[in-house]
């Protein structure tokens, strides 16, 4: 039996960040229960029969479950049936993962966790709508390497209000020092109907200029360079080959199952997306059994677009023979003349072997991605 993976998605924040347009929720802990239960059947329904070689529970904040919420979480998780070597990742925040809550996760498998930091500056922490300090973040980091956990990403956002290349600096080295095995770091994106989107409407989101961002990513690879991390993917970094596998089947274009509102899934070339609100799913859950709101079977274009979009995150590049097999055609017959034009402009590299990004070409990624898209 093939494995595949699986998400599990769980909604619920104590505060939702002012930038986040992710289906999260605060104000909703009394739907927890019903959710939980819906969740169950879900995760029963669709994993029957499956072998899972990756788990990633998302949200929201898995960590704001209680410890007997997150008890019930993992009795329904004892029933999936896993690889011996499954990566079973969680995410946490500071401010609400506990010693007590940290052991039931444990027991539950998760041998990865991924903690939202985003800064190591109190102050802006504070102006983008976080519940923690950096002081708390480094005692819950200690207190979960103490417990055994030896696979650690953290998450960090650059370009934040207020920030500027010594405070990113201070960051990055805060983050460095402490030595976890995975650092992401994404760009702040404005997303459509969060605070920061009205913020800045109103001219009161004081961001970094476009060259001070330039500067910040350039910082960024050659500090986590120095410390020994390697930048695997656009806006991933690992040490020891300590990759994020569960992600690396989103970009390599591999089967997995989508739980909880708002997932999404790819399975036996299918693409199904769930309900956003946490009372549709609970009700469409109990009168259905299902959540999907939306299926759609990729055409061969839609597959080639996803495939070389997500494929071209990774530094490694995309592998020319795995298209081959895949597609039945050579990538040059779908996009030779954007290639050769990219090889040109000295944002690709072209092998026998791969097509991949110039260094110059990752800061043009998405430029060259649209014409790669328009050309099919």
């Amino acid at each position: 039996m093939q494995p595949i993976g699986l998400y599990i998605h769980i909604p619920f924040c104590e505060q939702k960040c002012f930038y986040c347009d992710f289906a999260s929720y605060q104000g909703k802990s009394h739907l927890i229960h019903d959710y939980l239960d819906a969740l169950e059947l879900e995760i029963q329904n669709k994993t029957q029969g499956l072998l899972f070689d990756t788990i990633f529970i998302g949200g929201g904040t898995p960590s704001y479950l209680s410890k007997e919420e997150l008890e019930r979480l993992a009795k329904t998780l004892s029933e999936v049936q896993k690889t011996d070597d499954v990566e079973f990742t969680m995410e946490c925040n500071p401010g609400n993962i506990t010693r007590e809550k940290a052991e039931v996760i444990k027991k539950m498998g998760v041998n990865r966790l991924s903690i939202g930091l985003q800064s190591s500056n109190d102050n802006i922490l504070l102006d983008i709508g976080r519940i923690h300090t950096f002081k708390e973040f480094e005692e819950n980091y200690r207190m979960l390497r103490d417990l055994g956990f030896m696979n650690i990403n953290i998450d960090l956002i650059y370009g934040l209000p207020h920030e500027n290349l010594n405070i990113l600096q201070k960051t990055l080295s805060d983050v460095a020092e402490l030595n976890p095995e995975h650092i992401s770091c994404y760009s702040l994106i404005i997303e459509e109907f969060t605070p920061f989107y009205y913020r800045a409407e109103r001219n009161e989101l004081f961001l970094p200029d476009e060259e001070t961002e330039r500067k910040m990513n350039e910082m960024i690879l050659r500090t986590l360079g120095e410390y020994g991390y390697e930048r695997y993917e656009i806006s991933n970094y690992a040490k020891d080959g300590k990759y994020c596998r569960h992600n690396i089947r989103y970009w390599s274009g591999e089967d997995y199952i989508g739980t909880g509102t708002s997932s999404h899934e790819y399975y036996n070339g299918e693409r199904q997306e769930n309900i956003k609100t946490v009372e549709g799913y609970i009700r469409l859950i109990q009168n259905t059994g299902s959540a999907s709101v939306r299926k759609h079977e990729n055409t061969k274009e839609e597959e080639v677009e996803e495939y070389v979009f997500m494929g071209m995150r990774m530094m490694r590049g995309l592998d020319k023979k795995k298209f081959e097999v895949r597609f039945q055609r050579t990538i040059e017959s779908y996009y030779e003349k954007s290639i050769q034009k990219h090889v040109k402009s000295g944002l690709l590299i072209d092998t026998p072997e791969v097509l991949r990004f110039t260094k110059k070409g990752i800061e043009f990624s998405n430029h060259v991605l649209s014409d790669f898209l328009l050309s099919v």
